[in-house]
């Protein structure tokens, strides 16, 4: 693994760790009574989230294990997201989310992924982290050259509720991007990118 990566996800994990630490002090530190205030989402509840933030690009890699340079600049990336819950843990959904980033070449790459997306949610009071996986379609267009590649986008998020209705955050998404079908199969290959983002939610 690139040595890139591995410090992007220790700062990463540093950040979310803190909001987690100060929840389990305040769960050990105040004894649970029937009027404290609980998240519970119920079947039928749906959820609302805008994201905004930062695009990373990491590597590409090719189907025989080879790893190049993306040669991008750090982009800018978005998101809007639509939740089912089916109970107090899980949820699904369909998320639509787009990047920009440019090239050494000061060309711009446009990605456009459109995809399906289950969660688990985790609750420590008042703050939620979901874990979640989505796949889908993902739309590319760089110069004048459009594809469309699969792409599985894991990741997790770090939520304060601030009531029942609202809750903000943090999100980490790994995009995943495979073109195995390029018009040169020798060519094929994995792109691999870093989603950090804010994101604001809206429970009804």
């Amino acid at each position: 693994m690139p040595k890139k990566l591995i410090y992007i996800l220790l700062v990463v994990l540093l950040f979310l760790y803190l909001p987690c630490s100060v929840a389990l002090a305040q769960d050990q530190g105040e004894e649970q009574t029937e009027e404290q205030p609980f998240t519970v989402y119920t079947l039928g509840q749906q959820t609302l989230s805008l994201s905004a933030g930062l695009y990373i690009p990491l590597f590409f890699q090719s189907f025989d294990g080879d790893y190049s340079k993306t040669n991008l600049g750090l982009g800018g990336a978005g998101s809007l997201q639509w939740g089912l819950h089916l109970s107090n843990n899980w949820m699904v959904g369909v998320e639509v989310g787009g990047m920009f980033s440019k090239s050494i070449q000061e060309n711009t790459l446009y990605q456009l992924p459109i995809t399906v997306k289950g969660s688990y949610i985790v609750h420590f009071f008042p703050f939620e982290f979901p874990i979640f996986i989505g796949t889908g379609m993902d739309i590319v267009k760089y110069t004048d050259q459009v594809h469309l590649n699969w792409i599985i986008k894991p990741g997790f998020s770090s939520i304060w509720k601030y009531n029942a209705n609202w809750g903000f955050g943090l999100n980490v998404v790994y995009w995943w991007v495979l073109q195995p079908w390029s018009t040169q199969p020798d060519l094929g290959r994995m792109g691999n990118f870093l989603e950090i983002t804010a994101t604001a939610q809206y429970n009804f």
